[in-house]
């Protein structure tokens, strides 16, 4: 059999390995790090459990396009339980409460009492959020890789969202507030995502959980990579944890070998690199190589934003009541500042709905606080100076303690902090671009793109990452394995047919 050697064990390389396998290689996955999952990862504190990833799985429905991939390659098996959370997000100020339910037509209920002089448009708005559920990840072929033809077939099996693009289309998230005259409504909906981004973004993402398509599978993000690496294994490939890559050898167009940190060189037939692109084309490959999509979204950064978060995780103590919202909830709050940006919101998500990670004894919330590039150049830069990195994580974790017993009075003396993590922790981790958590995300009046999975100029190295498409996240890279197995074996089948005539 022909070797394949895959670069990085995340979500992307896994996926790369399951199908390249069941093509028939021999498929060698080389992991930096002492576990595979790269970013879909969680750890132990204080005898508390972290879960980094998922907020959610989109695909946990059999008729959604994803839902064969994610049960191929393991991450859905029949025995895993879903747990479907009742809304989106919430926001709590002064008494009132605003809810993005699953449930739409409960959720266009509420908003319409809280804001009947936003009528219009709040009917405007959720029915919308209804048509962006037909929104689907390509999952037979790349974008990149379609023609004219299959584009528009592509894009016909999802027509309502045609009547999204049209009314929403132009629009940011600031955009979408500014249609509404109540301050509620405005500030929920400014405060999930960065007010700059695309208001389709913010809608396909509602969309996921009123279209039933998203869920958590239990045991969350260290549950789902373990059973696809057990998927991996159990088809005959090959893992080699810490072993990071420091270089791919080529010859004239073609990889023959590859080099490690502990001074190996392991040689192959194919390479696929499923590290982020921004260590493939820094430190592996030339830069030369890079698509040129791709180099679009790294060099136009006012048009393509990366977003990363500084993130705390508290453990609460005992098992009594603490007056929390289950899932994600926005609560006003006192000015404060993480990096170098300013809130006076806080962002909660209580972790008790899986019992065998969170009993109610050991219940965790997470607080994710946007960063973006600025934020995260600020901690990259602290960071050479350990005691101060330390101290400002440790000061910033106080303060938002303070905001959370604040906000729920019955967690005065309940809260322990657990761990925080700034962005520039991911990149150290995996190599995640300006720690980001994501790919890029377009911005106004820029299209979205899509990068290929081979390389020009190189005939048998090809690439697999959530970095490949603008508003990639772990469909992304799931998918983007699948085509980096398929280009491989169909580059492999043309090079033998020609070797033979």
């Amino acid at each position: 059999m022909k070797k394949i050697i895959i670069i990085g064990g995340g979500i992307a390389g896994l996926s790369a390995g399951i199908y390249s396998l069941q093509n028939g290689y021999e498929v060698a996955l080389y992991e930096k790090n002492a576990t595979p999952g790269g970013e879909c990862t969680g750890w132990n504190r204080q005898g508390y459990h972290i879960d980094n990833c998922i907020h959610w799985l989109t695909g946990s429905t059999p008729a959604n396009d994803l839902y064969p991939i994610w049960k191929n390659i393991g991450a859905l098996t029949d025995d895993t339980t879903l747990y479907r959370e009742p809304y989106f997000y919430c926001l709590h100020r002064d008494g009132k409460t605003l809810h993005f339910w699953s449930d739409p037509e409960k959720a266009r209920a509420e908003f319409l009492e809280a804001a009947p002089e936003d009528s219009l448009e709040i009917n405007k708005l959720f029915d919308h959020i209804r048509l962006s559920e037909s929104v689907r990840v390509p999952c037979e072929k790349s974008l990149a890789d379609m023609n004219l033809i299959e584009y528009l077939k592509f894009g016909m099996t999802m027509a309502n969202m045609g009547k999204v693009i049209n009314e929403y289309g132009n629009d940011t998230i600031a955009d979408l507030a500014a249609r509404f005259q109540n301050p509620l409504v405005r500030e929920m909906i400014t405060q999930y995502l960065h007010t700059s981004y695309k208001a389709i973004t913010l809608l396909s993402s509602i969309g996921f959980y009123t279209g039933g398509s998203a869920a958590i599978p239990m045991g969350g993000s260290v549950g789902m990579i373990k059973r696809i690496t057990d998927r991996f294994l159990s088809l005959g490939g090959k893992l080699y944890p810490n072993m990071p890559a420091i270089n791919i050898k080529l010859d004239g167009h073609q990889a023959k070998s590859v080099s490690f940190a502990d001074g190996s060189e392991v040689s192959c037939d194919f390479v696929i690199c499923a590290a982020d692109p921004a260590v493939t084309f820094d430190k592996l490959l030339p830069a030369k190589y890079m698509d040129k999509n791709l180099r679009k979204m790294y060099e136009i950064k006012e048009g393509y934003h990366v977003s990363s978060v500084f993130q705390i995780s508290f453990g609460i103590l005992g098992p009594e009541d603490c007056g929390l919202p289950c899932g994600s909830s926005v609560h006003p709050c006192e000015p404060y500042r993480v990096g170098k940006s300013d809130f006076d919101h806080i962002g909660i998500r209580l972790y008790d709905y899986d019992e065998s990670l969170f009993p109610v004894d050991k219940r965790v919330i997470l607080c994710n606080i946007p960063q973006e590039i600025a934020d995260y150049e600020y901690w990259k830069t602290l960071h050479a100076d350990r005691p101060r990195y330390l101290a400002e994580k440790e000061k910033i974790a106080e303060v938002i303690k303070h905001h959370i017993c604040h906000l729920f009075p019955a967690l005065e003396n309940r809260l322990i902090i657990l761990d925080t993590y700034s962005p520039y922790t991911f990149t150290k981790w995996c190599g995640a671009y300006k720690g980001a958590y994501m790919s890029f995300f377009e911005q106004k009046g820029y299209k979205s793109l899509t990068a290929k999975n081979s390389i020009r100029g190189l005939s048998n190295v090809f690439l697999a990452s959530q970095w490949l498409s603008t508003n990639g996240g772990l469909p992304m890279a799931a998918v983007s394995g699948r085509f980096a197995a398929m280009k491989l074996m169909k580059k492999d089948k043309k090079i033998s047919k020609s070797s033979r005539t």
